[in-house]
């Protein structure tokens, strides 16, 4: 068995709903299922959707506040008054500054923009940097991705006799900013029919009203900000992104096509692309110093610049990574020291900790531990600290920072992201608080990531067809996932690990007779995990792989399982003592003699984790195998009888590893002897009388054909049973014996025993391993399929297979 690292809970769609939707359309009917599972269930959305269209943006005159701001915008304009754009530090902010800069400017106004420093003024509008703006001689200022919150700054900003107009997409607070104007899709008052604009999609908004045109120039800058902000892909923002990358594609904004320089993008890009490669390296000024270089990278209309700008960002965003791998490494062991304390919520906080990263840190714990997760950085002066949160399904970080406003003196964020800052001595309250609201608001699956795939589907449905109309659905995002499926009950015919460092993992599938490829990309530890001709379940993304001018689907895998009991045959008479030792799962047993050919792995492993065949006698395996899930058979069995008895206790095994050899057999003969066997040579004996073992074993051997080992067995049998003595070398054959059978003898029994261990465990291949568990053990196995998947009955729908040096 081998266990998938998330939930897999399918998508529930009404197949009638399905069917009607890919008929009207002519469309595959996995697509339409994507399609309704994105709510888009009639086809003029649908069309919408796959068809995406400049005319389908809305009137930017429908956001609350838009007259007001484009009317007092155009009154600077004309009056040449200075204008001032207060923009944030992150991708989204930066793009919505630099889209606002070109703007104005192509208006013709005087126009400068601000930034605040991350470090020095935190996030937000600030009194001081309004102060500085009054004296510098703006009298209008415009805020972009921030302000919402900003209800002191906004009144401070009046009684300065500055005019501010914020736009913004963040949740809004009860009571809004007294500004000029507010615009805000999520705006309590405002009925405009989108709120999942990012803040560069409510600039661009802005941008339209003010030119009264769609501004496509600047599609490349909304994409970026769209992507990057992990707004949901779906409506605006789906028509955003499709046009913007088209525009990045052609390479024609000197910014956008330095970092694509940079970043080693010299294909088509994707929003995959924008948002792991072009998004971090803008985030890498703000988040270590200051984001004007990024402002200046994308309104500069000079190559060079351009080219010098995105080095430097990439040299930050290396910087940053290091700094991350750091804190990270930091972060998860203080999670390790008090794992109880962390056990529903992880707070963890720092003197020294980048507050520029600390997001980036909270989301590294995320995916390692999946618990919702803040981060904080604390000044050593102030003894304030400043925090991201990231969060998971099921709770919402927006929320439960509200619930705990008394302990903040700032906070704002999302559902499944936040920001904060709060007195250090507020923390232990703090992180008490959430604890409680987890305990509330989460059930114990819900820390174990769910995945939703679109649809099960079988080799034989994954078809060119259907991965090329699954392309109209990107490109993908939040919102509008990267569709992901599930293939069941796929035969693995070869494991292959590919890669220069051998660190990605290939699987050839087989199923009726039609065949994949499927890869996972840096998962080549879980070879060692999977029995060649297991049967898999993968979860995962549909492709085209195309090679030599020949197009065929593969399989990009994200998560695997194999719901079944696993067999791995690795005997040798080589233990891989480097493997065993590296075992420290509570999970494993290891099943040795008390005579183990591995003495130092019992004194190890220590007594509970190991087990003896001898201890089967008096039934002392129970409470040792009763919960453990992998069993390591370190030496063989004495006999069959106890094999299967010991697998009876395994009621709850997941691997079974075979790894001894054939050397504890040495003393043992391959075959006992057959009765016509022993027959002949008591007669040869019987009419001898008294006999010279070492004269007369050469003619012995003559007689019965037989050679001197299994001979010397055959005379101690005699022995045994009494039909002879051996005295000083000479053998004195009983002419009357008690006739007795072979049975009888213990060195019969044990020699017969022992022939049969070493044919049914040592000597078969793994075929014929499994073949006998199939057929003897207790647990009633049968044949499951030709790749020797097997099934036990008692255990519902649980699979058996096995894999071995021989295959």
């Amino acid at each position: 068995m081998l266990r998938s690292k998330t939930r897999w809970q399918p998508a529930q769609i009404d197949p009638d709903r399905c069917r009607k939707l890919s008929k009207e359309l002519n469309i595959h009917p996995t697509v339409a299922r994507m399609l309704i599972r994105r709510e888009i269930d009639d086809a003029v959305q649908a069309k919408r959707f796959l068809n995406p269209r400049l005319d389908d943006l809305y009137d930017p005159f429908l956001l609350d506040g838009m007259h007001e701001a484009v009317e007092r915008i155009h009154r600077a304009i004309r009056q040449g008054e200075k204008i001032l754009v207060y923009g944030d530090y992150d991708a989204d902010g930066v793009s919505s500054t630099s889209l606002m800069i070109m703007v104005l400017r192509q208006l013709g106004a005087d126009v400068d923009y601000y930034i605040p420093n991350r470090f020095r003024e935190g996030y937000g509008i600030n009194k001081e940097a309004l102060q500085l703006a009054k004296e510098r001689g703006f009298q209008l200022i415009i805020s972009v991705d921030t302000g919402i919150s900003a209800v002191m700054e906004a009144g401070f900003a009046k009684e300065l006799g500055l005019d501010l107009i914020i736009t913004d997409h963040h949740e809004p607070p009860e009571t809004l900013p007294d500004a000029l104007a507010v615009i805000n899709p999520k705006k309590p008052a405002c009925s405009y029919p989108f709120d999942k604009l990012a803040g560069v999609g409510v600039a661009f908004k802005l941008a339209t009203a003010l030119l009264g045109r769609v501004p496509e120039e600047l599609l490349e800058i909304v994409a970026l900000g769209t992507i990057a902000d992990l707004v949901p892909l779906v409506d605006e923002n789906r028509v955003f992104a499709t046009y913007g990358l088209k525009r990045m594609n052609l390479r024609e904004h000197v910014g956008i096509a330095a970092l694509l320089e940079v970043s080693g993008i010299d294909q088509d890009v994707s929003a995959g692309h924008v948002g792991f490669s072009l998004g971090p390296r803008i985030n890498a000024s703000g988040r270590l110093d200051s984001a004007n270089q990024a402002v200046d990278l994308l309104v500069t209309k000079n190559w060079e610049q351009a080219r010098l700008i995105a080095e430097e960002l990439n040299l930050m965003n290396r910087e940053r990574q290091q700094l991350v791998e750091e804190m990270a490494e930091e972060a998860v062991a203080e999670v390790e020291a008090s794992p109880e304390r962390h056990r529903h919520v992880i707070v963890v906080a720092k003197e020294g900790w980048n507050v520029g990263v600390i997001g980036i840190v909270a989301s590294r714990l995320v995916e390692k531990y999946y618990r919702p997760v803040i981060v904080l950085g604390v000044d050593e002066e102030s003894k304030m600290a400043k925090g991201s949160a990231r969060s998971i399904a099921g709770f919402d970080m927006y929320k439960a920072l509200t619930a705990c406003r008394d302990l903040l003196p700032h906070y704002g964020g999302h559902y499944m992201a936040a920001g904060m800052t709060l007195p250090t001595d507020h923390l232990p309250s703090f992180h008490d608080r959430l604890t409680a609201l987890a305990k509330e608001w989460l059930a114990p699956e819900d820390y174990t990531p769910l995945t939703v795939p679109e649809e099960e589907l079988t080799l034989d449905q994954i078809q060119p067809q259907l991965i090329d109309q699954l392309q109209a659905l990107a490109p993908y995002g939040m919102g509008n996932p990267t569709p992901l499926f599930v293939v069941r009950e796929a035969n693995i015919t070869r494991v292959q690990l590919i890669g220069q460092q051998k660190q990605h993992l290939k699987l050839y599938l087989e199923a009726g007779g039609h065949h994949m490829d499927a890869v996972g990309f840096r998962l080549a530890d879980l070879a060692q995990e999977m029995a060649p001709y297991a049967k898999v379940q993968l979860l995962g993304e549909l492709q085209m792989n195309e090679w030599n001018g020949k197009r065929t689907p593969q399989l990009l895998i994200r998560d695997l399982s194999i719901p079944h009991l696993q067999v791995f045959d690795w005997r040798s008479n080589r233990v891989q003592l480097e493997w065993l030792s590296g075992i420290e799962e509570e999970s494993y047993r290891f099943i040795c003699a008390k005579s183990c050919s591995q003495p130092q792995l019992i004194a190890e492993k220590g007594p509970n984790r190991v087990i003896f065949w001898e201890d089967l006698e008096i039934d002392r395996w129970e409470e040792k195998a009763r919960e453990a899930k992998n069993f390591v058979f370190v030496d063989p069995p004495p006999s069959m009888e106890l094999f299967i008895r010991g697998l009876s206790y395994c009621r709850e095994a997941e691997r079974l590893y075979f790894i001894y050899g054939d050397a504890d057999f040495d003393d043992l003969l391959v075959k006992v002897p057959t009765r016509e066997q022993f027959k002949r040579l008591y007669q040869a004996l019987a009419g001898k009388g008294t006999i010279s073992i070492s004269r007369h074993m050469p003619s012995l051997m003559r007689v019965t054909g037989l050679q001197k080992r299994p001979l010397s067995f055959m005379i101690h049998v005699f022995e045994e049973l009494g039909f002879l003595r051996i005295e000083q070398g000479l053998i004195h054959v009983d002419p009357h014996p008690i006739k007795k059978a072979l049975t009888e003898s213990k060195l019969y029994q044990r020699q017969l025993a022992r022939e049969q261990v070493l044919q049914t465990l040592v000597y078969s291949s793994y075929r014929e391993l499994c073949n006998y568990l199939l057929t003897n053990v207790k647990f009633k196995w049968h044949l499951g399929g030709k790749n020797n998947g097997l099934q036990r009955e008692d255990s519902g729908d649980s699979r058996f297979s096995a894999s071995g040096n021989s295959v």
